[in-house]
């Protein structure tokens, strides 16, 4: 016997899978109209470590130039050697900071280069080297489909030199990237502005990590390697959302020098940031596709904490999340 229950159940099931398809129909056929090379601006920076660089070097160029990633290359081979991350560096903290102190590690780091690197991040059981990467002249659909098989959030547009057979490094395309160019590119919007979170089941939701303002850094640092994390929302004592501490805010530490003063409040931290700091963004699981994706572009945001009506969080919604609902 059916009991009706069940049945309002299985219809919303069937009405969210039907949703989803057709908007991955319409956006999977937008990406594969487009190459990566379609992605790539007319004049821009591009940052690229050599694999005899020291990974104190290397790591002090991401912190230099605020950024969450870089290539790195084998200039020995003429070959791309993969990506350095800040989630690397995530990883390096925790190790270093529970086995050795902070001169111990800088003197161990210091004579490890980049080539070597691999070794050094199998002692964390859940990394490896990010050797992820795409011809240019690869649909934006087939780089998407790469990336969402990986946690990784970029990979480098490698293309070959003709005359030598080197790889040649063109660029680095993140999931940021490909869903900035579809919201502003895509020109039938109206399924985007007709769905919401809710109807296209997109974020994870229930079990949060989350942390007040008085854990120290390194207790999240510690979360973030230990559930595979990259944010961890900042509640006060009634469960409100006060703010988010991201790996991006290891690297303002890291800027200031604080990287062996980790013990410090995540509030100490926070306070470190710049005024132009994006801050934390949420929304609530009615907000539509649309409404998201203009936040995450007018914000550079690489994810929203996603609330209730009370402010408290109920999910999060990553750039993958969202990625992942727009593919067949």
């Amino acid at each position: 016997m059916d009991i009706p229950g069940a049945a309002a159940a299985n219809a919303a099931v069937r009405s969210v899978e039907a949703n989803r398809r057709e908007l991955a129909q319409l956006a999977s056929f937008f990406l594969k109209q487009h190459s990566a090379y379609d992605m790539i601006p007319v004049s821009f920076r591009l940052i690229v470590l050599d694999t005899k660089l020291l990974v104190t070097k290397a790591l002090s160029t991401l912190v230099q130039n605020g950024i969450e990633s870089a290539p790195m290359y084998d200039s020995l081979e003429s070959c791309y050697a993969g990506m350095l991350t800040t989630t690397d560096l995530v990883n390096l903290i925790q190790y270093y900071y529970s086995n050795f102190s902070y001169n111990e590690a800088i003197e161990d780091l210091g004579q490890v280069q980049l080539e070597n690197y691999k070794e050094l991040l199998l002692r964390f059981k859940s990394r490896q080297t990010n050797t992820l990467c795409a011809n240019p002249l690869d649909t934006l659909y087939e780089v998407s489909r790469r990336l969402l098989a990986t946690d990784y959030s970029a990979l480098a547009l490698v293309d070959e030199d003709t005359d030598t057979g080197s790889d040649v490094i063109v660029s680095v395309l993140s999931i940021y990237r490909i869903l900035n160019f579809m919201a502003v590119n895509i020109e039938d919007k109206k399924e985007l502005k007709e769905h919401s979170l809710y109807d296209l089941d997109i974020g994870t939701y229930g079990d949060l990590v989350t942390a007040t303002m008085d854990v120290s850094v390194i207790d999240i640092i510690r979360m973030f390697v230990e559930n595979n994390i990259s944010v961890v929302p900042i509640l006060d004592e009634s469960g409100v959302v006060l703010n988010v501490f991201a790996e991006s805010d290891i690297i303002l530490l890291a800027r200031e020098g604080l990287l062996d003063e980790l013990n410090i409040p995540v509030s100490e931290a926070l306070a470190l940031r710049p005024d132009d700091y994006p801050g934390v963004h949420s929304c609530s699981q009615t907000d539509t596709l649309y409404s998201v994706l203009d936040i995450i572009r007018k914000t550079h945001v690489q994810r929203l904490i996603v609330v209730d009506d009370d402010i408290r969080p109920v999910g999060v919604v990553a750039l993958s999340d969202v990625l992942r609902a727009l593919i067949v």
